[in-house]
């Protein structure tokens, strides 16, 4: 008696059901899978075109340039995930770092690690309650908050550079701690709260219910307004940090030192799959975004583009991540 060992042809799945699987699986995945296969791509091609892009110097001067960048990020992606924008983080930013520098003669460095964070969650407290309670576009507030932070920042300045004055504890946020820099340890420490927050409080599940239907969720009893003044409270509080760690950075406080922040902190979290539109996505898909901007930045200046020509690069790939990741069934975008 001998058993037939080759499998039948009705029992195996044809070759069409598996591309139909394949297909399926990559389009309900697609906002995961293109950032990854994006930030891949970035990293082969630069490296072709120098050598230099893959030493290990160069890679510590990424994490450098890209950890405010990271927490200004995670601070948008708060506000973005219930359907909202927050455009005035970059002048928050500014204001936030103003307020350090012009202090710090009376409070010290150390002070103002509590004072710049408190100074950045009373700008998101502004933006929160005037877009909750009057019922306003979070778009067209934060719009007029960007320049009145700025404005303020400029004035309290006279409109001149404003120098740190005071070294102590500085090292809280230079140098280099195991063999990486202290300002990207403070990203990743602000970036692991956010995504247990985001993950495991009912604060991150209502930011995910507001931002997949806000009717609904007023429906079910979620406190809507409380929640979203409490978004753009964190985001602020989280911009003040950034504030605090570009000031010690950069040495001095400048009138436009937040600008160059806005459009790529806001195209980080569109980039890392976190849509416009909200409700999907989190702090975690945002680290992607972030270093597909920070090595495309970096690689084109290893590459040596002009300049320009980097900031065409950047706009289009933001007009590229908005497209691929938008859900066209909710064309209301910010609320």
């Amino acid at each position: 008696m001998t058993t037939d060992l080759h499998t039948s042809p009705a029992s195996a799945p044809p070759p069409e059901a598996d591309r139909v699987n394949l297909l399926d699986f990559a389009k309900r995945h697609w906002s995961t899978i293109a950032p990854i296969a994006t930030l891949l791509l970035l990293i082969i091609a630069f490296s072709l075109v120098d050598s230099r892009f893959l030493r290990h110097e160069n890679f510590l001067n990424i994490l450098r340039q890209s950890s405010v960048l990271l927490i200004l990020a995670t601070a948008s992606t708060v506000v973005i995930l219930m359907g909202s924008i927050d455009l005035s983080v970059g002048s928050i930013l500014t204001f936030t770092a103003f307020s350090g520098a012009l202090m710090v003669q009376y409070t010290g460095i150390s002070a103002l690690l509590v004072l710049l964070p408190l100074i950045g969650m009373l700008c998101g407290l502004f933006n929160g309650l005037v877009i909750a309670y009057g019922r306003l576009p979070s778009f067209l507030v934060t719009l007029g908050t960007l320049y009145a932070f700025n404005g303020l920042a400029s004035y309290m300045a006279g409109g001149a550079p404003v120098p740190l004055t005071d070294g102590g504890f500085v090292n809280l946020f230079t140098g280099t701690f195991l063999g990486l820099p202290v300002i990207a340890l403070w990203a990743i420490l602000v970036l692991v709260v956010a995504i247990i927050v985001a993950r495991s409080t009912r604060l991150g599940r209502y930011l995910y219910a507001l931002g997949g239907n806000e009717k609904t969720s007023r429906l079910s009893g979620v406190p809507v307004r409380r929640y979203k003044v409490y978004a753009f409270m964190i985001s602020g509080f989280l911009v003040g940090i950034a504030g605090l760690l570009q000031l010690v950075r950069a040495k001095s406080a400048s009138p436009d030192m937040g600008e160059p922040f806005l459009l790529p902190a806001i195209a980080a979290v569109v980039m890392g799959g976190t849509p416009l539109s909200g409700g999907i996505g989190g702090p975690l898909r945002t680290v992607t975004g972030v270093l597909i901007i920070a090595i495309l930045g970096n690689g084109m200046v290893i590459a040596a583009v002009d300049p320009f020509l980097q900031n065409v690069v950047q706009g289009l790939v933001v007009i590229a991540a908005v497209a691929l990741t938008m859900d066209r069934r909710k064309m209301t975008l910010v609320k």
